[in-house]
Formats: structure tokens, sequence, C-alpha cells
């Protein structure tokens, strides 16, 4: 199953991305974009959402959400959120961690982390791409969001509590940069079809033993990552940086746009893109009638349901587009869910 989704959140006075540390003084990640105006160009810095925060954010929760949805095929590395992939699914932080690599891929994928994030061993020459891809989270590209777009410092005071010389403690002042932006937009593309699946060699007999052992069923084990990984991204939409030390974000979802199919589809079109949703229901049309496949697409707030209209008379016989809009968040993702582990296709 192929997952792509876009969309455009809000943020209020939040670390988006921290970036480096100027003496006391913390600042945000920040990018350069290129804007058309008027026929000529315009460049505007502003402050964005890593795509490697927002990976690192999604394998924590992937994590936290497989554990409730009763999942066990996870090592402690994965569990707690540390961004060390490779190691065995029973490792633990107190092992020595040079004795726990995985042997070859198929028993490195055991561990949900090392599945869907993949992982890298360089000293045995074995490795697997990441099922989960993120943009970066960009202010939309229309100049007057970008000028509204801003960057701030806000002052802290932090105690510390130990003595230094005297019985007195002290106060350590330090800045840290913060954001506020009407629209950001972002891009995640998600191949599910390599779940549980080696990419780079044929080696599954010995998945399917280790679950067996573990009376694990095979493909209610596939579903649970699958819905832990759908799940994950609702998590970043609702407050989720790669610092939340001081505060957590101020985040707020507007609009969704999701593609799923049984076949690779293209990246929908960036949300930072203002035509973003005519375009990706453009291309995915594309798709369905060249390759005759029928793709299911999910819209939060994004007014798709005209989109369906303008299409409509152009699909022929050669693939559809199954269009459906909703105005709940939560009804988005379960039926996200349903199409992605198989519940709605017929």
């Amino acid at each position: 199953m192929y997952i792509r989704i876009s969309g455009r959140f809000t943020s209020q006075i939040s670390v988006l991305t921290g970036s480096e540390n100027l003496g006391n003084y913390n600042t945000v990640a920040s990018a350069r974009v290129v804007v058309n105006i008027g026929g000529g160009y315009k460049q505007y810095e502003v402050p964005v959402l890593t795509g490697n925060a927002l990976k690192h954010w999604h394998a924590v929760y992937l994590a936290q959400a497989y554990v409730s949805l009763n999942g066990k095929l996870l090592n402690e590395i994965c569990e707690r959120g540390i961004g060390l992939r490779g190691y065995k699914v029973d490792t633990k932080l107190s092992d020595n961690l040079k004795n726990k690599e995985a042997e070859n891929e198929a028993e490195a994928i055991l561990d949900v982390c090392n599945d869907i994030h993949g992982f890298l061993l360089t000293t045995k020459q074995i490795k697997r791409d990441s099922l989960v891809k993120v943009s970066f989270a960009s202010p939309v590209f229309n100049p007057d969001i970008l000028e509204y777009t801003s960057r701030f410092a806000i002052t802290h005071n932090r105690v510390d509590p130990l003595t230094r010389g005297s019985n007195q403690t002290q106060m350590m002042v330090f800045k840290q940069e913060e954001s506020s932006g009407p629209e950001f937009g972002f891009n995640i593309s998600m191949n599910m079809n390599y779940v549980m699946k080696p990419m780079y060699t044929d080696d599954v007999e010995a998945i399917k033993e280790y679950l067996k052992k573990e009376k694990i069923d095979e493909e209610e084990e596939r579903k649970r990552r699958i819905k832990a990984s759908i799940m994950a991204v609702s998590y970043l939409l609702t407050g989720v940086g790669s610092k939340q030390a001081r505060s957590l974000g101020i985040l707020k979802p507007l609009e969704l746009i999701a593609a799923i199919s049984t076949k690779p589809l293209p990246n929908l079109i960036h949300g930072s893109y203002e035509d973003y949703v005519t375009s990706s229901i453009s291309l995915l049309n594309l798709y369905a009638k060249t390759y005759n496949e029928t793709v299911y697409i999910l819209c939060y707030n994004s007014n798709c349901q005209e989109q369906k209209s303008k299409e409509e008379g152009k699909q022929g016989t050669s693939g559809k587009l199954v269009i459906t809009n909703e105005t709940s968040i939560d009804k988005f993702f379960e039926e996200l869910i349903n199409y992605a582990i198989g519940s709605n296709n017929k």
C-alpha cells in the first residue's frame, strides 16, 4: 500500500526546529525560499521545520502508537525514541550494543523502527531505506503569508540549584527564538508495501519463523505497523517540533489531502504551493488513467469535492479517482487507516 499526504497547518509561538546556540541565544532553523511576484522574483528567509525533525518525531510517536496497539516487536532503543537503528529486536540499553547489531536486514526489521524508518550498519554493509520520507515544512509560498511569518526571541530564566562559592543559587538567563506563521505546508511519502518485507534480500522465512515462535499473526502485525505509522502522522500535526523543552508548539492542522493506492504513486504537490490540491488531483488523475488503477483520495477541509466534479468527465474507463471529503480530522484519519489496511477496499 502506497500512501501520500500533503497539507497545511498553522503555527504560533513555536520552536519548529532548533538550529544553533550563540552563547545564551538559541536560534530556530531557517531557509530561503524564492517566489514569483508580478513577473519578478523575491527571496524570503523564513523559519522552517526540517524534514529530519519531522521524521525523528514520527519515529518517536510510531513507537508509542505501536505499543498502544499491543505491539511487542520493538527494542528498548526504539521504544524510548532514541534514533539508533540496526539493532536486534531484543536489544536493551544496558547491553553491549556492538554485540547486538543485526546480522541481516530480515533480522533487523523485526524491530518496528528498523522496519519503518530504515537503518545503516556500515561495519556490516547492510542497510534499509526508510519507508517514510518527509519534506521540510515551509510557510506557504504567498507573499502576504511570507511577510507575516516571523522569528522573534523570548527570554527565559532558569535557576541553578547548585551553590558555587556562596549559599545563594544563581539565575541563568537565556533567549530562545520562536516563530509564528499563519500557514505552513508539508509533504509525506509512505511506502507501506515493504512493511515486514526485506528490500535487498528474499530472506522472509526467518521472519515467518520468528513470528510463529512468538505466536504473532503476520497479517495482524503488518496491519498494526501500518496503523501505527498513520497514527504517528496525526501526532505530528498537533505541536511536535524538534525542541519542546520549554513549551509545546502551538500547532493546528488546517487542511489535508491523502492518496492511497496498491501501486506506486507520485508524490503529492507540496502544501506550500497555493494550488497544491488541484495540481495533486490532476497528477493522480493522470496516474489512474495511465495505469488503469483506482486511487482513493481523502480530503480534510480542502474542498476536494469541487475537484471531483471537474475530473469525473475526463476519467473514461481507464482507472478512476474515488474522492471523499471529510470535515472532521478524526474521520479523515479513521478512513485513511481503513483504506491502508484494506478495510475499505472492494
